[in-house]
Formats: structure tokens, sequence, C-alpha cells
């Protein structure tokens, strides 16, 4: 799974290491045995779609980001329900609007602060 010299495998093993993870662990995860987790690492066997589909959850990251076609990580939404999703999507679109305007935060901020606080404690 290369891409204009992008490897797969040293992308899988930064993130797991970034985790603290072993191989066995992140093979646990994806209910694989470890030995595939060093496969896929040393570039040696290709995972099928859903396990990059698993990889992306379990990292929190994009598919995209993992074939390397993005350069950025991004938030996955997964485990999270409609409400959640809502405030994450209203907090990166008034963090975009805040890094525009260079003010103080306006009264829709302070109010998706409230939510996001209110489900934090819930």
């Amino acid at each position: 799974m290369e891409n204009d010299g992008y490897d797969f495998g040293l992308v899988l093993q930064k993130l797991r290491k970034e985790k603290g993870w072993t191989q066995e662990h992140l093979a646990n995860l994806i209910h694989k045995e470890s030995s595939i987790i060093s496969r896929y690492e040393k570039g040696l066997q290709n995972p099928t779609f859903d396990t990059v589909r698993a990889f992306a959850a379990i990292f929190n990251v994009s598919m995209d980001y993992l074939s390397g076609t993005e350069k950025y990580t991004s938030v996955s939404t997964f485990g999270l329900d409609e409400n959640q999703r809502d405030i994450l999507q209203n907090l990166a679109d008034q963090l975009r609007a805040k890094n525009n305007a260079k003010k103080l935060l306006t009264e829709e901020q302070f109010a998706l602060l409230g939510k996001i606080l209110s489900e934090l404690i819930k």
C-alpha cells in the first residue's frame, strides 16, 4: 500500500507506538494474529479494506490518512451519538471562525462551550 514513497507500514507502526501498544495488542483489537501486524508494518502484506477501516477507527484517523492521500489526521466520530457529532462539527466551525476573526468569543461560541462542558460531565 505504497503511494509516492508513502509507507503504510511505517505509518501504522508510528500510530501503534504513539499509543504505547504492542503488535499483539493491536492484533487483538482487530481480531487477528500478531504476526499480521508485523507483516503490515514491514510492507510484506497489505491489509484488506475492512482492516484499514478498523485501523482508521482505532487510531482516530481517516482512511485517506492511512493511505497517504491526506497528510493530516482527522477526528473520527466513531462511537459518538448524533448530538456529540453535532457538537464536534459546530466546534470545528467555530474554531475556524475564531481563527479568521482573531477576536473574543461570540455568544454562540460561549453557548457551544456550555454544551461541550455539559456533555463531558454527564
